[in-house]
C-alpha cells in the first residue's frame, strides 16, 4: 500500500516542560474495507541522552466475510521510557480521530492477552530502568494493561464482554473501538501539532 497521510506530533512533560518524543502516524491506502498505519516513536535515550532512538509498529484493519470491519491487534508497545505517561491512550485517540469517517463507528479492535506482556520494566521518572540484585526490576500491570484496553473497547454484543482476562493474565479481548482519550491531552505530557518535516534519527 502506497503512503496516503503522514501526521507527525511532538510531546513534552508537562511537569517539567522538557521534551518527551516525536510521534509519527503514517496511514496507508485508508478505505472502508482496509488501510493501516504505522506508529513511529523517536526519542533521546535515558541511558545516553546524546542517542535517539526510534520505535514503529503498525496496526492493519481489514474486512472478514462476515462484513465485519476488524483491526487484529498485534502486539503494542512503547519504549519503556515512554511508558505510563498517557502516551498509549494519546497514541489510540489519534489513531480513532484520523480514521476515515466510514471506518471510524464500525471497526471492532481484537487480540490476545497473555500472563508476559504484562510484566514491565520499573523505570523512574527520567525513563531510566531501577536496578536490582538480578537486574531491572519488573513491575507486573495486568490490571492497568486490561484498563488501558478496557478504555477503548464497547462490547460488540450484550452477552459478550470485551475483555476477558484469568487470574494469570491471560485472555483477549474483541470490542468496538472507541475513542478511549476524548479529551485532548493527557494531564501528563504536552503536545504540539507539527507540520514540517521531522529529522530523521540516526
Amino acid at each position: 500500500m502506497k503512503p496516503f497521510r503522514r501526521i507527525p506530533y511532538r510531546l513534552f512533560c508537562a511537569t517539567r516542560n522538557t521534551f518527551l518524543c516525536d510521534v509519527v502516524l503514517s496511514f496507508s491506502a485508508p478505505s472502508c474495507s482496509h488501510g493501516r498505519v504505522t506508529i513511529t516513536t523517536t526519542y533521546p535515550d535515558p541511558l545516553s541522552p546524546d542517542t535517539v532512538k526510534r520505535h514503529a509498529q503498525s496496526q492493519s484493519w481489514f474486512k472478514n466475510s462476515q462484513g465485519e470491519l476488524l483491526m487484529c491487534v498485534g502486539r503494542f508497545s512503547l519504549p519503556d521510557a515512554l511508558k505510563r505517561r498517557g502516551i498509549g491512550s494519546w497514541i489510540w485517540s489519534m489513531i480513532h480521530q484520523h480514521l476515515p469517517d466510514t471506518v471510524q463507528n464500525r471497526l471492532i479492535l481484537t487480540g490476545s492477552l497473555s500472563s508476559t506482556d504484562a510484566l514491565v520494566p520499573r523505570t523512574d521518572s527520567d525513563g531510566r530502568p531501577v536496578m536490582g540484585s538480578e537486574g531491572p526490576e519488573l513491575m507486573n500491570q495486568v490490571d492497568l494493561r486490561n484498563r488501558f484496553w478496557n478504555r477503548m473497547l464497547d462490547p460488540v454484543s450484550s452477552d459478550k464482554p470485551a475483555l476477558w482476562c484469568d487470574e494469570q493474565g491471560n485472555g483477549a479481548f474483541r470490542g468496538l473501538f472507541r475513542n478511549p482519550a476524548p479529551t485532548p491531552y493527557p494531564r501528563h505530557i504536552l503536545v504540539k501539532s507539527l507540520d514540517f518535516p521531522l529529522q530523521k534519527s540516526a
